[in-house]
C-alpha cells in the first residue's frame, strides 16, 4: 500500500533545474529516521505502561521518493507499506503525528520549541538540512497549511538548543605535525588558528609519512566538523576525503597570475601566456628546493615573470615565458654582479637553476 506522505520544497540556485541533488537525498533519509524515532517516543507517551514499543512497529513501513515535482524542486516522498503488522499497531497515526510535530519544531519561534518535541531528538538535525548552503532552504508544509522553513542557520538552532555544538559540513586546509598511526589521527596546523586533531583514513597512511613535518604542502580535508555557536571548531567528526596540495602557496600564486587579463597594469600590461604559465607551474609545483625560501612572482608588464627573494644578494631571476629564456641576476659579496643565464626548456635547465636558487639564497645544495 502508497500513500502520498510529505513533499518538502527545495529553494535556491540548484534546484532551478527542477532537480534533487544527490547529497541532498541523504538529508531525506535522515527525516525518514527522525519520523521513525519521534514516532516511537509518542507512541511510548500514549502507552505509559510499556518499556519498548512492540516489535515490527513501523518496521513496515518505509518513505519512498516517488518523483520530483516542478516549483524550484519538490521531491515527493510517499510512505510505503510492505506488511500488516505495522498497521494493526497503528504505526501510520503515530508516523503522521511525527510529520506534524518535525514541521511544528522547525518552524517554531526561537526558544519556543514545541514542548512534547523531545529535546534529545534534536540531533538529529545535525543531518536533516546538512547539505543546505547559505542561500538555500527546505520548506515543509503542515497539514493545517502553515509552511515552515528549514534554513542553515535554523538547522544550527535547533540543534544548539540541546546540544553544545552542532555539525556541518567543513573544508579545512592545513600541513601535517605529526601523525598517530596508532589511533589513525593526524595533528594539522591549518592556515589560521590552533593544531587540530583530524581522523586519518587509511588510505592516507602513506601520504602522511611523506608530507609529515613539510608545511609547504598541505593537506585538504573535506568531512564534517563540530562547531559551537560562536562558530568555532571544537572537533573534526569525520572525514571524506584527504588530498595532498604540493607547494600550495606557488601553486595558489599561480592561479592568481592565470586570472591576470591584458590591461592588467594601469590599462597597459600583458597578460602572461597560460599555456606557458602552466608550464612553469607544473615544474615547480613539488619540484621547488625545500631547502630554498620561497621566490616572489611578479608579473611583468611585458607578459613575462620576475622571481625576487628578500635575501642578502638580492637575488632575481628574469623569465621570458616566450623563449623559456632565464636570466639570474645576484650582488656577491663584493657587490659585484653575477649573471646566469638557463634554458628552462630543457630538464637540465631547470636542474641547474635550482641548484644555484638553493646556493644563493643561502643554504648549501642538497
Amino acid at each position: 500500500m502508497k500513500s502520498a506522505f510529505v513533499q518538502p520544497r527545495f529553494e535556491g540556485t540548484r534546484f532551478s533545474e527542477h532537480t534533487l541533488p544527490l547529497d541532498v537525498v541523504k538529508d531525506l533519509a535522515a527525516y525518514e529516521t527522525l519520523l521513525v524515532e519521534l514516532a516511537k517516543r509518542l507512541y511510548l507517551k500514549d502507552h505509559p505502561d510499556r518499556q519498548r514499543v512492540p516489535k515490527g512497529f513501523a518496521a513496515d513501513f518505509h518513505l519512498h521518493l516517488e518523483r520530483v515535482d516542478d516549483g524550484s524542486a519538490r521531491p515527493l516522498l510517499s510512505l510505503v507499506a510492505t506488511g500488516a503488522l505495522a498497521l494493526g499497531l497503528g504505526a501510520g497515526q503515530y508516523l503522521e503525528q511525527a510529520r506534524e510535530l518535525i514541521t511544528a519544531c522547525i518552524g517554531a519561534p526561537e526558544g519556543q520549541l514545541p514542548p512534547e518535541f523531545p529535546r534529545e531528538l534534536l540531533v538529529h538535525f545535525n543531518q536533516i538540512g546538512r547539505s543546505l548552503c547559505p542561500d538555500e532552504r527546505m520548506e515543509i508544509a503542515a497539514s493545517e497549511g502553515q509552511t515552515a522553513a528549514l534554513t542553515p542557520e535554523r538547522r544550527k538552532q535547533l540543534v544548539l538548543a540541546a546540544n553544545s555544538v552542532y555539525q556541518r559540513p567543513i573544508e579545512l586546509a592545513g600541513s601535517i605535525i605529526e601523525a598517530h598511526w596508532e589511533k589513525s589521527s593526524l595533528q594539522l596546523r591549518p592556515r589560521y588558528g590552533q593544531p587540530i586533531a583530524v581522523p586519518m583514513l587509511e588510505s592516507f597512511h602513506a601520504q602522511a609519512r611523506a608530507y609529515g613535518g613539510r608545511p609547504r604542502h598541505q593537506v585538504l580535508i573535506k568531512g564534517i566538523g563540530a562547531y559551537d555557536s560562536w562558530e568555532n571548531l571544537v572537533n573534526v567528526v569525520s572525514v571524506e576525503t584527504m588530498e595532498v596540495q604540493l607547494d600550495y602557496q606557488l601553486a595558489n600564486r599561480f592561479d592568481e597570475l592565470r586570472g591576470l587579463v591584458d590591461g592588467w597594469y594601469d590599462g597597459l600590461g600583458r597578460a602572461p601566456d597560460r599555456e606557458r604559465l602552466d608550464f612553469i607551474a607544473s615544474k615547480m609545483i613539488g619540484f621547488y628546493p625545500e631547502k630554498a625560501p620561497l621566490p616572489i612572482i611578479v608579473p611583468t608588464p611585458e607578459g613575462n615573470l620576475l622571481f625576487e627573494w628578500n635575501v642578502a644578494g638580492e637575488p632575481s631571476v628574469d623569465l621570458d615565458l616566450s623563449s623559456l629564456q632565464a636570466e639570474a641576476h645576484a650582488f656577491k659579496a663584493d657587490q659585484s654582479d653575477m649573471f646566469t643565464a638557463f634554458d628552462l626548456s630543457q630538464a637540465d635547465g631547470w636542474v641547474k637553476m635550482f641548484a644555484l636558487i638553493t646556493q644563493i639564497t643561502g643554504q648549501s645544495v642538497a
